[in-house]
């Protein structure tokens, strides 16, 4: 049986949009997104919201796991065109970040056009983030307690499988000074690759990255500084 998509589909991806482009705007701090449809399993609600938001039938995208009922409810519910490699999709899904593809393998855009580049949605197992810098206080399993010193950084979770998890400090357009984010079981050499393609602007790829009902964005602009 096919499960349903968003319940008033016009509103909800509305809305979902609304906060997708907050995220955007203040990169690395987690946000709560209004809606979490129904969705199989092996894709998370709130990676759910944001291809049933962003994805259509003029898109394409790359699914890591494409198992048959999730190609199938994003067909039937979204129209949009699966990528058979990665670089060629405008959206790629990583449902396994651990044994994800580099992210040279994916669309980064040309000089003359760099917004054909792909954006990646990310599932992680949580979230941790700094109440003392801008965005609002993540509610994840590793979000901070708005009572917690200042001076305390993230605390990264105790299971450690297929990467570091330590808190990160990011600065860039849309942070005043700087957001400190960890992010569970991303593979060792993320952030490297990630600060390779960084010599490449304008061109990059574009990240959200999702833990329960959360979502965190990291624009190509935002910079991952020495913590």
């Amino acid at each position: 049986m096919m499960l349903a998509a968003f319940a008033t589909t016009v509103f909800d991806s509305q809305r979902t949009f609304r906060e997708l482009l907050q995220a955007m705007a203040r990169p690395a701090a987690p946000r709560a997104l209004p809606i979490l449809p129904p969705s199989p399993a092996s894709i998370a609600p709130a990676a759910m919201a944001v291809l049933l938001t962003l994805c259509d039938a003029t898109t394409s995208v790359w699914l890591q796991q494409p198992q048959e009922d999730a190609v199938e409810h994003l067909r039937f519910h979204a129209g949009l065109r699966l990528a058979e490699r990665p670089q060629d999709a405008d959206f790629a899904l990583i449902t396994d970040p651990a044994s994800m593809p580099s992210l040279t393998s994916f669309a980064h855009g040309d000089i003359r056009y760099p917004d054909r580049s792909a954006s990646l949605i990310i599932q992680v197992a949580a979230f941790g983030s700094s109440p003392c810098v801008q965005g609002e206080v993540g509610r994840g399993s590793l979000a901070l307690a708005s009572t917690q010193d200042c001076t305390t950084p993230p605390q990264p979770s105790p299971v450690n499988k297929g990467g570091s998890s330590r808190a990160m400090h990011f600065a860039g357009p849309g942070i005043r000074e700087t957001e400190i984010l960890a992010i569970d079981r991303l593979p060792s050499d993320f952030w490297q690759q990630r600060a390779a393609m960084s010599v490449q602007l304008p061109l990059g790829v574009d990240l959200f990255f999702v833990a329960a009902q959360q979502v965190v964005a990291l624009p190509r602009t935002t910079r991952l500084l020495e913590s």
